[in-house]
């Protein structure tokens, strides 16, 4: 079994109804659709079976009763993931501060490794400098679980140069260090997305300073447009579906090739956890968790009412 276990675009609007990266802060309409039947609910038909992955049913039945109980016995060997509801463009507001963040830090590395090719090779020697980051990221949003700074390796090596993940447990970050893991395939599709970088002139007028390599060179820079956004996920943690949605917002750093032109040097990426998030099942139309009231999962509930959190989302309300 592969490390994500993957959810059916017919399932994934119901599943955290992701189409709130296409709602209206985005400029798009979509029309009314509901959340889908849990997979022992689905009608027996011809053709072939689809089986649901290990966890799935306490994924779902976790979603539509918000209780925990529902995943203590589930068993899974990677997250539990939603696809074919990803965002098109644009960050949805309730992501905004920690996408802002992101391009930040994204930046501040970009200026780092292309004003001076040293950095390149000393990343080890200033590791303490990404340490300080990678935590002041963590705390880039009060709704963020985790951050994780990764460089590149080499070509050829089968190990991360830097990572560095910084968790945050209530009062207390705890800072890892990943370095020796191993490198993850590449997705091919991923590589071929042309990166949103607009080019920058720096001129360098430091004359008390004998730092610059040159009084003038290019750079380049991103904004909250390059940042990327996961699907939705429960996480696997120690065979066990952790109780808690999450998101990654994630977004790419770069250094110069010898002509100067851009290549990718790693990545930086927050952890969002879902469950203090506003939802309304009453709404109508493009939005997080619309159109998703469903008395029929209860059958003595017929009035909608919305939830203040996703903690306590229920298939429909009591």
């Amino acid at each position: 079994m592969s490390a994500r276990a993957v959810v059916p675009s017919s399932l994934a609007w119901g599943l955290l109804s992701f189409c709130f990266l296409c709602s209206g802060a985005l400029g798009s309409q979509r029309p009314s659709r509901s959340l889908p039947p849990r997979p022992s609910q689905a009608k027996p038909g011809f053709g072939p079976t689809w089986m649901p992955p290990k966890g799935a049913e306490a994924a779902l039945a976790f979603l539509y009763s918000g209780d925990v109980q529902q995943l203590s016995g589930a068993n899974c060997s990677g997250k539990y993931e939603v696809r074919g509801a990803e965002g098109k463009a644009g960050v949805p507001p309730v992501l905004q501060r920690a996408a802002g963040t992101l391009a930040q830090a994204a930046n501040f590395l970009n200026m780092l490794l292309q004003a001076n090719d040293i950095r390149e090779a000393s990343v080890e020697e200033d590791v303490e400098w990404y340490q300080a980051l990678v935590r002041s990221v963590a705390e880039g949003d009060p709704k963020a679980y985790r951050a994780l700074l990764t460089f590149n390796p080499p070509p050829g090596a089968s190990h991360l140069q830097l990572a560095l993940q910084a968790t945050r447990m209530g009062d207390e970050t705890i800072l890892q260090d990943l370095s020796g893991n191993k490198v993850q395939e590449e997705n091919p599709e991923e590589d071929l997305d042309s990166p949103g970088l607009q080019k920058r002139v720096l001129t360098n007028d430091l004359r008390s300073l004998d730092s610059p390599k040159w009084p003038r060179g290019d750079g380049y820079v991103g904004d909250i447009q390059q940042v990327k956004l996961s699907p939705p996920f429960l996480e696997c943690h120690e065979g066990r579906l952790r109780p808690g949605w999450l998101v990654t917002v994630s977004a790419t750093f770069y250094g110069l090739k010898p002509d100067l032109t851009p290549e990718v040097r790693g990545q930086v990426q927050m952890d969002i956890d879902l469950q203090s998030v506003d939802i309304n099942q009453c709404a109508s139309g493009p939005g997080w968790y619309s159109n998703t009231h469903l008395p029929a999962f209860i059958p003595l509930s017929h009035h909608c009412q919305s939830h203040p959190d996703i903690s306590r989302l229920q298939g429909g309300p009591k």
